[in-house]
């Protein structure tokens, strides 16, 4: 008979063993199944990165024989072996089979070679373009990592016709930045690249004023005759061919997201009008009040002069025309109100280009209304599509978020085909470089091999209600309707 001491021990002894496995269990769900809003960067060691990249430096030695003579999109060594095809049919069973542990990081490549001549190689098309109807379009982006992805980005949207300014951060690894300027050097008459001195954080800090020097910076190139405002990690997910077309159906309008503003604490201290944000460059408040010079669409009253801006989210990405950007440079000084946004503690870069798009009495170019705002009605738009997690993992078909948005995956190629967005955000090369090739592959296919977008819904951007908005603002009687009857494809369709 045991002893009652060697009793207890053993009893002690299970419940500890239970217990083990209870916080075992817990601590396995917490890290597989809810979202991790810190997803590491790095490639786990657990996925034998080692035997990896052995086996993609094997395939990268006839990497240029597997590609060399073909007129086709030529992948990766990595995604060779994706079907990009059976993804867009919504294959559940092969997208099981690249997902979770089978997905396709990127393991960057050291040796890539950074001349000009194969750089030319990697973006510029074997085929021939058609001029665009525009004149070309624009690109500011602000960068700090993944080279290949930026390159890649390059190449999704080359056009003859394109122009592209890139703001490095300061604290960028020095290799990426040498990467950057190699690129920006073999198109010095397409590609601009600001001295590197600005830091950008996740925050938002100094994302405006980077952006703002970007659009200084491009004007110096004539023709082009949109803008698109992008970071790192947005993918551009329509041909340039189509990009064109729906900056033609704009037809000046802008486009960005917009939002009630959250009212943080610096957002409700903030009491400025144009006056003393001197919003406006040269004294042209004067010249509009004495001399009756109207400088911008609207024309500036006094009142106007008085009245505080109002404070909108929205986000970073947007289009914008060229005169709307010849107004941000030419006409405004934002100086001031950049400085005010970098003093928020988060989020005061989406903050920016959204106030200055819904303040209507500012007269920028192409702008919007508050209206649907002050009515609680939610706006639609189309340049930038990112899904907001928060710590719902089932909002994200890949079930996987950074600060709070959901991480795209390949699992999202139907959606990123399919609706009706210019841009997508974010895309991590260390997460999934399949989505990124693949996405390339359709761009690729629908640009040069005749591919059809059947989903390609040019009534869809005429009728958006900011289009319709610059279209129809000047009309006698005319009157915003801010509920759009338009059906269009939700993500959470595709989930």
């Amino acid at each position: 008979m045991l002893h009652p001491l060697c009793l207890v021990m053993r009893l002690l002894g299970n419940y500890l063993q239970i217990l083990i496995v209870v916080l075992f269990l817990v601590s396995y769900y917490w890290v597989v199944q809810q979202p991790s809003d810190d997803f590491d960067s790095e490639i786990p060691i657990e996925r034998i990165v080692k035997l990896y990249e052995r086996v993609i430096s094997a395939l990268r030695e006839n990497s240029s024989e597997i590609c060399e003579g073909t007129f086709n999109y030529c992948r990766r060594p990595e995604t060779r072996h994706i079907n990009c095809g059976e993804v867009l049919r919504g294959n559940k069973t092969y997208i099981s089979t690249i997902t979770g542990e089978n997905r396709i990081p990127l393991v960057s490549n050291p040796y890539l070679n950074m001349t000009c001549p194969q750089i030319s190689n990697r973006i510029r098309p074997s085929y021939e373009m058609n001029p665009l109807k525009l004149g070309g379009i624009a690109f500011a982006r602000n960068v700090y990592t993944d080279y290949e992805l930026i390159e890649k980005q390059v190449q999704m949207t080359w056009h003859p016709e394109n122009r592209y300014c890139f703001v490095v951060d300061i604290d960028a690894d020095i290799h990426f930045i040498w990467k950057m300027i190699q690129l920006v050097n073999c198109f010095e008459n397409q590609m601009t690249m600001l001295p590197v001195t600005l830091y950008m954080d996740i925050a938002g800090h100094n994302q405006n004023l980077a952006h703002t020097q970007c659009m200084g910076s491009l004007l110096q190139y004539p023709n082009w005759s949109y803008l698109m405002l992008l970071q790192n990690h947005d993918i551009v997910t329509k041909t340039v061919y189509e990009l064109d077309r729906i900056f033609e159906i704009m037809n000046g309008a802008a486009d960005m997201e917009i939002e009630n503003d959250t009212l943080d604490g610096s957002s409700r201290r903030f009491n400025f009008n144009p006056k003393n944000l001197k919003l406006f460059r040269n004294g042209l408040f004067e010249q509009q009040m004495f001399h009756n010079f109207l400088f911008s669409e609207t024309g500036i009253s006094e009142n106007n002069l008085k009245t505080p801006v109002t404070l909108v989210s929205g986000s970073v990405a947007a289009s914008l025309s060229r005169e709307s950007v010849q107004w941000l440079i030419d006409t405004t000084d934002v100086t001031v109100f950049t400085e005010q946004l970098n003093r928020t503690e988060y989020g005061g870069d989406k903050k920016f280009i959204a106030s200055l798009y819904t303040n209507s009495q500012l007269g920028m170019p192409g702008h919007f209304t508050s209206e649907c705002i002050k009515q609680g009605v939610p706006v639609a738009h189309f340049t930038s599509m990112s899904q907001i997690a928060d710590n719902e993992s089932y909002k994200c078909a890949t079930k996987t978020t950074r600060h709070k948005t959901c991480l795209f995956g390949i699992e999202d190629l139907k959606a990123i085909a399919e609706m009706s967005h210019l841009t997508w955000n974010k895309v991590y090369p260390s997460f999934d470089w399949s989505i990124i090739d693949c996405t390339a592959e359709l761009l690729f296919n629908r640009t040069f091999l005749g591919q059809e977008n059947k989903n390609f819904d040019e009534d869809y951007y005429m009728n958006s209600i900011s289009v319709e908005y610059h279209r129809n603002r000047n009309n006698p009687g005319y009157k915003l309707n801010c509920t759009s009857n338009q059906k269009t494809k939700r993500y959470e369709d595709y989930l």
